[in-house]
This record gives structure tokens, sequence and C-alpha cells, in this order.
């Protein structure tokens, strides 16, 4: 008889110990995949963030280029309003 008993507290250490392992696996492909949707997501964010910054860099040189030609337009209404109060 005790060693049936041993033979069963054995059976059920085995067991547990088996499905922790089954957990323990199981857990580390969760893991495994959320860190994939992770990196595919701040892949699509690099990427998103790098057309926006070159987006805005378009966008600030058409700024400084219509601000320049609004100077000179400015610059020469000026003098030519100048000239004409002459």
């Amino acid at each position: 008889m005790p060693q049936t008993r041993q033979a069963d507290r054995d059976k059920a250490h085995a067991d547990a110990d088996a499905q922790h392992r089954e957990a323990l696996a199981q857990a580390s492909e969760e893991r495994q995949s959320l860190a994939a949707q992770q990196t595919e997501q701040l892949v699509g964010l690099l990427n998103q963030n790098t057309r926006l910054t070159e987006l805005t860099n378009t966008l600030s040189e058409r700024i400084a280029q219509l601000t320049s030609e609004m100077h000179s337009h400015m610059v020469v209404k000026g003098n030519s309003g100048a000239e004409t109060a002459k």
C-alpha cells in the first residue's frame, strides 16, 4: 500500500509538472506573439512618422519660399510708393 500511495503522489507531481511546463510554454508563445505585434505596430508608426516629418519639411520649405516672395513684393511696393511720394 505505501508503494501505491507513493506512486500515486509521484504521478500527481509528474502531471502537475507537465501542466506547469505547458502553461509556461503557452505564456511564452503569447509573449512572443504580442512582441511581434508590437514590433509591427512600431514599424508602422515609425514609417508614418517619417512621412509626416518629410511632409513637415516640404511645407516648411514652401512657407520659407512664400515668405521670401512676400517680402520681395513688399519691399518693391514699399520702394515704389516712396518714389511716388517724392
